[in-house]
């Protein structure tokens, strides 16, 4: 970037210093303002089906990033961390004018990419509506199956690991407080065969569930505020006439396992109503809940949260609702461990040859292993 435009920049906005390894934005929380990188760089990250952050874009010296932030005031899509000291200048509604007028070559470019952009999710919030006005969903309610009353306490979290901040519900428009992990600097502890992530001083589950304690609007962390005008409709009729009664009768009588359980299935729910397709999403929910039933032995509800989530990633897999092969790769994995677990053994080794065609070598050796011991099994017999 040149001298001049880096000192017309710096009329409009004092530049902010980020050191390595520290976020610039979080995906899922929402924003109001792109950046201008005048020195270093920014990686790019989303985060994987499994919960690690994959990178999928490097922006340098002189480029931009986040400016759908401006105009739609939704979630971040990625999350953006510093890959080096770096210096970036913030552009917001209040001093957009200043930098169309002062550096109108980067404005165009701007501009442009975002054009196509608001095409695409035009017409996929065209579409997603038109799918949710005509389809089904089963009413609100805790499946009988479950047995409340675990006396299981909500894990440790390190407060070193987790940044905190305020944002409005987008429901009832009051604060809520947000603790969101720093899964940059999370350490592995173990990789389970049926991909489960152990991490050290922290449990990714039980901070994926945002909900507002007002009118108890309940979501995934990365969708909590990405809710449209139409979404808002749906949703807050479904809170007053569905969940609202439920949540009232339980909050208070149950512990914080049953009560973590209670939001998952309110965002399950929530998504099934306006987030139908989600089916990886939706599945790893179940999948998460899955894994908590079986930490407290609850062995029917892991049964039947196993078979919700085997129900969204065959349609995930199905529909190849991937980011990439890695993280259809994960998907499988987890579907083939998931069926072994309820039982349903015919298919699973069609996903576990999924599973290894993978550039995630922890994955690829487990299925590999899989197939192997499966194929010596059929060799003897």
């Amino acid at each position: 970037m040149q001298a001049e435009t880096i000192a017309q920049l710096k009329k409009i906005s004092a530049p902010r210093q980020f050191a390595a390894k520290e976020y610039v934005c979080y995906e899922g929380q929402p924003g109001s303002e792109m950046y201008i990188i005048l020195k270093g760089s920014v990686g790019i990250y989303i985060t994987s089906v499994i919960g690690t952050l994959t990178q999928v874009a490097v922006i340098n010296e002189g480029n931009f990033f986040g400016e759908m932030a401006i105009f739609d005031n939704l979630p971040r899509s990625a999350s953006c961390i510093a890959l080096e000291d770096t210096l970036a200048m913030a552009i917001t509604k209040e001093n957009l004018q200043d930098f169309l007028a002062a550096c109108p070559e980067i404005a165009k470019q701007m501009l442009e990419n975002m054009s196509g952009r608001i095409r695409k999710l035009n017409t996929e919030l065209y579409q997603n509506n038109r799918f949710v006005k005509n389809r089904y969903v089963p009413k609100f309610e805790i499946p009988t199956v479950y047995t409340s009353g675990h006396v299981v306490k909500a894990p440790y979290q390190d407060p070193s690991l987790l940044v905190e901040y305020k944002q409005k519900c987008p429901v009832c428009g009051k604060v809520v407080t947000v603790k969101e992990l720093k899964r940059n600097i999370i350490e592995e502890k173990s990789f389970g065969v049926d991909c489960r992530i152990i991490y050290l001083g922290c449990e990714p589950i039980w901070t994926e569930i945002i909900s507002c304690s007002h009118c108890y609007y309940t979501n995934h962390y990365l969708k909590f505020f990405g809710i449209n005008n139409f979404e808002f409709e749906v949703v807050e009729k479904l809170l007053f006439t569905e969940h609202k009664p439920i949540v009232e009768a339980r909050l208070e009588k149950r512990g914080d396992f049953d009560i973590m359980v209670m939001k998952y299935l309110q965002a399950i729910n929530i998504n099934e109503h306006i987030n139908p397709g989600a089916n990886v999403l939706i599945g790893g929910m179940w999948r998460n809940l899955y894994w908590m039933s079986k930490e407290v032995s609850d062995k029917d509800f892991a049964v039947y949260c196993a078979g919700k989530a085997i129900e969204k990633y065959k349609k995930a897999i199905d529909n190849n609702e991937f980011f990439d092969k890695d993280s259809k790769a994960a998907i499988a994995l987890s579907l083939a461990n998931l069926m072994a677990y309820t039982g349903e053994q015919r298919g699973i080794m069609h996903y576990v040859t999924f599973a290894t065609d993978t550039s995630n070598e922890k994955i690829k050796n487990i299925a590999l292993r899989i197939k192997e011991r499966f194929e010596k099994i059929q060799q003897k017999h």
